[in-house]
Parts: C-alpha cells; sequence; structure tokens
C-alpha cells in the first residue's frame, strides 16, 4: 500500500505543492535545530577538556537526531494526509453483501410455532416507486410470544445481482422509506410494534424500529429516515 501511495503522489501534480510545503519545513526545522544544536555544543565545549572532539560529536549528534526527528513528522505528516484519500470511509465502499434481520410483532391469535418454508418476504429500501436496495429469503419463522402478540422473524438477504451492488453504502441515504412485507402475515394485520437490522459488507450496521401501524397488503413501512441518514455520514 506504501508504494501505491508513494506512486500516486510523485504522479500526480496536484500533489507538489505539498512536496514543496514540506520542503521548506524540512528545512527550516533542520536549521533551527542546528542553530540550537551548534549554542548547545559551544556552551558544552567552553567547559570540556577536549574541547575539539567534544564540539564535532555534539554537532554529529544534533544533526542525527535533528534528521531522526524530521523523518518521522514528515512520515506521519504523509500518511495523516493520505490515509483517508486513499482508504475511503465504510459508508464510501461499494456495496458487496446486505444482510438483514427482521422481527414484527403483529395483533394475532395465531398458535403456531413452525418455519415457513415456501412463505418468505423483504425488506427493501426505497425511493418513491423505486426500490435502492433488496433483501429478500425464500421462507421466514413465526410463532406467538405473548397473548394476542405473533411474532414473524425473516433473515434476508441480498442479491449478487442486485442492482445496488457495486454502488456506494451511502446510497441509501436517498431511501425515503424502508418496507417490510412477510407473505405469510394477514393482509390487514396491526403491527405491534418492530425491529431489524441491516449489515451491509459486514461493517455498517444499521438498526430500525418499525411504530405501531396497520399494514396494507400485508406491508408495513418505516418514513422516518433520520436514524438511518445520520449513521450513513
Amino acid at each position: 500500500m506504501e508504494a501505491e501511495l508513494l506512486k500516486q503522489l510523485v504522479t500526480n501534480p496536484a500533489h507538489w505543492p505539498v512536496f514543496l510545503i514540506l520542503a521548506v519545513v524540512v528545512i527550516f526545522i533542520v536549521k533551527f535545530v542546528g542553530v540550537l544544536a551548534e549554542a548547545a555544543a559551544k556552551r558544552i565545549w567552553s567547559n570540556a577538556k577536549d574541547k575539539k572532539a567534544l564540539l564535532s560529536f555534539c554537532r554529529f549528534a544534533a544533526q542525527v537526531v535533528a534528521v531522526a526527528l524530521v523523518m518521522y513528522i514528515a512520515n506521519a505528516v504523509y500518511w495523516q494526509h493520505n490515509i483517508k484519500r486513499f482508504m475511503p470511509a465504510s459508508v464510501d465502499k461499494p456495496i458487496n453483501t446486505c444482510d438483514a434481520t427482521v422481527k414484527l410483532i403483529i395483533e394475532s391469535q395465531d398458535e403456531r410455532n413452525t418455519h415457513f418454508m415456501s412463505k418468505g418476504g423483504y425488506l427493501a429500501f426505497g425511493k418513491g416507486n423505486e426500490a435502492i436496495l433488496v433483501t429478500a429469503a425464500p421462507d421466514s419463522w413465526g410463532r406467538p410470544v405473548a397473548s394476542n402478540e405473533y411474532q414473524f422473524r425473516g433473515l434476508f438477504k441480498m442479491d449478487a445481482s442486485s442492482t445496488a451492488a457495486g454502488k456506494p453504502v451511502n446510497i441509501l441515504r436517498d431511501a425515503e422509506y424502508v418496507q417490510v412485507k412477510f407473505l405469510e402475515a394477514p393482509n390487514d394485520f396491526r403491527l405491534i410494534r418492530g425491529e431489524a437490522v441491516c449489515v451491509l459488507n459486514s461493517d455498517v450496521r444499521i438498526s430500525m424500529e418499525f411504530s405501531e401501524q396497520k399494514a396494507t397488503d400485508q406491508k408495513v413501512y418505516l418514513r422516518d429516515m433520520t436514524t438511518i441518514k445520520e449513521t450513513l455520514k
């Protein structure tokens, strides 16, 4: 990685002013340290027996320290200046994977505790009538969790051929809502509460909470995207 950074810095004229400024700083530091070393060496020299040899040694030691200090500072400045440029933030990286765990608690007296092998669902980020990113699965799970409360649970994944694949994670900031649907759920159920967690690239985690609402065509929505947008800053 160091070789790649050096290549890009040296071959890109836009970076040359940085080298010029760094060179001026290095020269200034060397001169400044040299003056201090000279003053210190003369003071020691005036109190030493073998004055000539000690003066030469002090000058040499001061120069070694100065060069080492300058190299350390220059290296630190170099990496601090360029590491963020060539290593994008997690939200700027392309989407390769997206896994979502979704749980909806609905009002129901259903007593089944089962794995719906052929009735899955999906979670989608949408804008207008268009889907930005979709996670889905062909199956889901259901079980009663309390009196008149039934839970649907799904483990959804983004298809590798999705149009979202390869686009930056922060594209989800454009989403206007999140839509969830379970195929085994009643058409017009009442959602008591819900939650979902999406993990993109095994790195960016987005947590969501669905408030109480009446479903339409088995669908419920999260429309307050404030928390999601903050996560993707």
